[in-house]
């Protein structure tokens, strides 16, 4: 939600070309206003070793869905992130809204090498389908615009430094969502049944959610409105999920 890397004509240039714009990167993620310097910018600190995420998606404290997120490894040490995600929004029997999303992303030293995605947004066929060459994202997405100079932060949201970003890629159609992060305080969730402390940031612009992230870097919880529904997704335990064979694919 295998392909691992992109084609490439010499390892050793493309290895000296990544670690430059990851340098580039992580300077530019220190000129960015200390709003977030109590959340590690470790970029694998929201990784558990399970490697799995789960949560579930509730309005007005009723599920409507899950997401998970599976992390594994390619042969050459690269990160894969396999997101899976479904919401139904039902009255009764009668199904008002249905989401299905299906992305993968491959990771290098916190640069994103590569997303590849496809979503049923409640019925319309959107999808992405980008890789990391030459200082910019290139490839197709239904609202891509060929405008992703990067590295970039996709709407995955696992990676802490998401929230010191003022650009992010839309992990479901490409586009590039400019975005302002405000921090809104700490706050005491109720995780699993189990006190999480973590630190509330609000996002606006394009991408309208706030967020919550831990001091280790976890991302727990995201809130955002679609319409006049409020949608709230929590991490929750893996084993709530419904089992795979049961999961749709877009």
């Amino acid at each position: 939600m295998a392909h691992c890397g992109l084609r490439i004509v010499s390892d050793v240039l493309h290895a000296i070309s990544l670690r430059a714009s990851a340098t580039l990167f992580f300077s530019f993620l220190f000129l960015v206003p200390a709003q977030a310097a109590n959340v590690s910018r470790d970029w694998l600190g929201g990784v558990p070793e399970s490697g799995q995420l789960a949560y579930e998606v509730t309005r007005k404290g009723k599920p409507l869905g899950f997401q998970n997120i599976d992390f594994s490894r390619a042969e050459n040490g690269d990160l894969i992130v396999d997101v899976h995600i479904e919401i139904d929004y039902k009255f009764g029997p009668i199904k008002l809204f249905t989401y299905t999303h299906q992305n993968r992303e491959v990771w290098r030293d916190g640069t994103l090498l590569s997303l590849k995605s496809r979503t049923d947004n409640n019925g319309e066929d959107v999808s992405v389908d980008l890789r990391f060459e030459g200082g910019r994202y290139i490839g197709t997405g239904s609202r891509f615009k060929n405008n992703l100079e990067g590295p970039l932060l996709s709407t995955s949201y696992f990676n802490p430094n998401f929230i010191r970003q003022t650009k992010l890629v839309s992990s479901q159609d490409g586009r590039l969502l400019p975005t302002k992060i405000d921090i809104l305080g700490e706050e005491t969730l109720k995780i699993d049944n189990k006190p999480v402390r973590a630190t509330r940031f609000r996002l606006s612009g394009k991408l309208a959610i706030d967020i919550w992230y831990t001091q280790t870097g976890r991302w727990v919880k995201t809130q955002f409105e679609r319409g006049r529904n409020k949608l709230v997704v929590k991490e929750t335990n893996p084993a709530r999920l419904p089992p795979r064979r049961k999961w749709r694919q877009p």
